[in-house]
């Protein structure tokens, strides 16, 4: 197999670079601050603590692709397509996330706080100690998805989907989930949350 291309460093900052395909490439500590990429198709590329504010990634697709330590801020997302990606550790903040396709992502220790999420599925993907304080989760879809330690004060989950997701008890006393969807030992939970005692009768 080929050795990982390896850039250390460079400066992408207002670089146009539309309809580019990355594979087998590895950044690191890399601007790419207000740079157009387009439907920028990556395979299997690394990107170490990169900067992308302001960055145009609409309509691009991701596939094995990580995103570690990485700034995401007033990135453009939408139409973007993630499939077995990690975003471990990155911040996201005043993102345009929707709509996008996140396929068995991996958001470990990722700040999503106040992000609008609404209607995204999230089936499969893991968010294990990530921030999602005031994140808008509205009718997304969160079926199999690993919460634990996830921070979710103030976050709305109305309407969503959460059968099968693995979450804290502060999920079910911290956050808005008016209509959401449950199964029956997510519901003995919330009730136990709550103070509730359920009893057979």
């Amino acid at each position: 197999m080929d050795p990982m291309e390896r850039v250390v460093g460079e400066d992408y900052g207002d670089a146009r670079l539309p309809s580019q395909t990355w594979q087998r490439r590895h950044y690191a500590k890399c601007d790419f601050r207000d740079a157009d990429l387009s439907e920028l198709r990556t395979e299997s590329v690394v990107f170490a603590e990169c900067d992308f504010t302001g960055a145009d990634l609409g309509g691009s697709r991701h596939a094995g692709t990580a995103f570690r330590s990485c700034n995401f801020t007033r990135t453009s997302l939408w139409h973007s397509m993630f499939r077995h990606c990690s975003f471990l550790g990155s911040e996201f903040d005043n993102c345009r996330l929707r709509p996008a396709t996140f396929d068995e992502c991996d958001f470990t220790l990722a700040s999503l706080g106040g992000a609008d999420l609404r209607g995204l599925d999230f089936t499969d993907c893991r968010f294990r100690e990530v921030n999602l304080v005031r994140t808008d989760l509205s009718g997304a879809v969160l079926r199999s998805v690993d919460l634990f330690g996830a921070r979710t004060g103030g976050a709305k989950f109305d309407g969503a989907d959460l059968r099968g997701a693995h979450v804290d008890a502060d999920l079910w006393t911290a956050t808005s989930l008016d209509k959401t969807r449950i199964e029956l030992a997510q519901a003995i939970a919330y009730a136990a949350a709550h103070g509730l005692v359920v009893e057979p009768t």
